[in-house]
């Protein structure tokens, strides 16, 4: 399906370190069409149009299809881009299967940001995999929320700052700690994962043992008094999309007032495009 190359970056989809808000599109650009992206930047006003024409044939509805888009920018602030594979991961092992697949195969750098990094089998696994990479030269630049990972020890962090890995804490629980104005309500429930700048994976799996469970495995992983089972999606992409979602980590790294980071290349080609 066409419908499949376009990856709608969504504060949504990636988390919400800032608080969503609606977003309609100003009067003044009513008349005009949405540009798309693709790797080597925007398209054409002709190509955009048609491309989104043959997406208004599945909708049957081209004017609401351009609204939708025009929010969909507006809540992202940037266009949206084609030209991406997007893989939906079921559960939680089909997405650390996948995550850790990527991970092995980082040639330069690792983005991790997530709300909860929990000092558990499915955490340790993760982390002893990322030191593994920082030692064999890949830098790996770590960000965790202060409330979703508030059980989890410091050193279980110190550990992979030692070994190299550049590790910061979203907004710290402790007001004396905090690089910007304190607001304790102000979390990142972002999920993100970025690999050399071309592959992203987001969704709603953080890296617990809760999410260890897959919804055809026997037994489940379950939480709870009432063993309900436990279970989330996330989705890995490959493309343009990517670059943005480098774009996200890094505007939350700069924002947090994290030291600045090792290597040019986190700004790849298809992210300064």
């Amino acid at each position: 399906m066409r419908a499949g190359i376009l990856c709608l970056l969504l504060g949504l989809l990636a988390g919400c370190a800032t608080p969503a808000r609606l977003i309609t599109p100003p009067p003044d650009s009513a008349g005009e069409k949405p540009i798309l992206y693709g790797a080597q930047g925007p398209l054409s006003a002709e190509r955009s149009r048609a491309i989104l024409h043959d997406l208004a044939k599945q909708s049957g509805n081209s004017d609401l299809l351009i609204a939708h888009v025009k929010v969909e920018e507006a809540l992202s602030r940037f266009p949206l881009t084609i030209g991406n594979k997007v893989t939906l991961l079921r559960d939680g092992p089909a997405t650390y299967r996948a995550m850790y697949q990527a991970i092995h195969e980082a040639k330069d750098h690792i983005n991790l940001e997530t709300y909860i990094f929990r000092d558990d089998e499915i955490g340790r696994q993760l982390a002893d995999l990322l030191i593994e990479r920082q030692r064999s030269g890949v830098q790996v630049n770590v960000i965790y929320d202060s409330v979703g990972s508030i059980l989890t020890p410091r050193s279980f962090f110190e550990t992979m700052q030692q070994a190299g890995i550049k590790v910061l804490e979203f907004n710290p629980v402790n007001p004396t700690e905090t690089r910007k104005r304190y607001i304790l309500e102000h979390r990142d429930h972002r999920k993100i994962l970025i690999v050399d700048g071309l592959i992203a994976f987001t969704g709603g799996i953080n890296y617990d043992s809760v999410y260890s469970g897959g919804s055809f495995s026997s037994p489940k992983r379950v939480k709870g008094p009432d063993k309900t089972p436990w279970r989330d999606t996330h989705v890995r992409i490959e493309g343009p999309a990517a670059a943005e979602f480098q774009r996200l980590f890094l505007d939350t790294w700069r924002k947090q007032k994290g030291e600045p980071l090792p290597g040019s290349s986190l700004f790849s080609a298809a992210f300064r495009a």
